[in-house]
């Protein structure tokens, strides 16, 4: 199964991308302490820097880095990395000489319980750090990795004014059954594919799936994104499951 994920801000008016040197590594702060209870069972502390975000955003960051260390620590890390070196030389003058590495790491965890021990807001004497204590349990995910199995999906926009249309497409390595759904900051989930106008949720391979497609636009169907009740600006996630087995959701 493969759970790409991807964000998207909603805001009454564009905003830019922050600058290099307004990041901040949420690692910089305090390292993450993590106590092994057994059974797979861990007691893990998170931490997040409170610039240029809420204290809310910092508290699901610090959650989210938290639960990411536990999974880590549990079912270890896998990394892997691809390098590209291209070179080009013409009238004995050196036209092109780039070289990359990209790196990637994953794990085959997951979060099966959760609960919030702890959290406060601290110093370092330059930032606030939201830091926040869970108790979480972990399990592997089953099955056997298939390599070949990917996709690649991209919405319209990262950042979208209120009303916009939200547009995804992607593309799968196999024939699969795809569900969409969208996660809400109110902790909300949607179902947005399948649904009763499209109930068929088989995909062929290299197939380029769009949602909204043309016949969707034809009935009307559209997805414009929508702030919360008295909220200037959110997040949102949506998460594409891609099974080679159906699953059921009700529509």
């Amino acid at each position: 199964m493969l759970l790409p994920f991807l964000y998207a801000c909603s805001s009454p008016k564009l905003q830019s991308t922050p600058s290099k040197d307004e990041a901040v590594s949420i690692h910089e702060t305090e390292k993450e302490e993590i106590k092994d209870l057994g059974d797979g069972w861990f007691e893990v502390k998170g931490t997040a820097s409170i610039r240029n975000i809420t204290p809310e955003q910092a508290e699901q960051k610090a959650i989210a880095n938290a639960c990411r260390t536990a999974i880590q620590y549990y079912s270890g890390v896998e990394i892997s990395e691809r390098t590209l070196d291209l070179q080009a030389v013409g009238k004995r003058e050196v036209l092109l000489d780039h070289f990359c590495a990209l790196s990637t790491q994953t794990t085959n965890g997951i979060i099966l319980e959760k609960d919030i021990l702890k959290k406060e807001i601290k110093s370092d004497g330059r930032n606030l750090i939201a830091v926040v204590a869970l108790k979480v349990k972990v399990g592997k995910q089953k099955g056997r990795k298939d390599p070949y199995f990917n996709v690649s999906a991209q919405i319209s926009r990262d950042i979208f004014k209120e009303g916009e249309e939200l547009k995804l497409t992607a593309r799968f390595s196999k024939d699969c059954y795809v569900t969409v759904l969208n996660i809400c900051s109110d902790d909300m989930v949607y179902l947005i594919f399948p649904n009763k106008y499209r109930s068929n949720n088989f995909i062929k391979a290299n197939e380029v799936f769009m949602l909204p497609n043309e016949n969707d636009r034809a009935m009307g169907l559209s997805f414009p994104v929508r702030l919360n009740e008295g909220k200037g600006e959110d997040i949102e996630m949506i998460k594409i499951l891609a099974t080679k087995e159906n699953m059921s959701f009700p529509i």
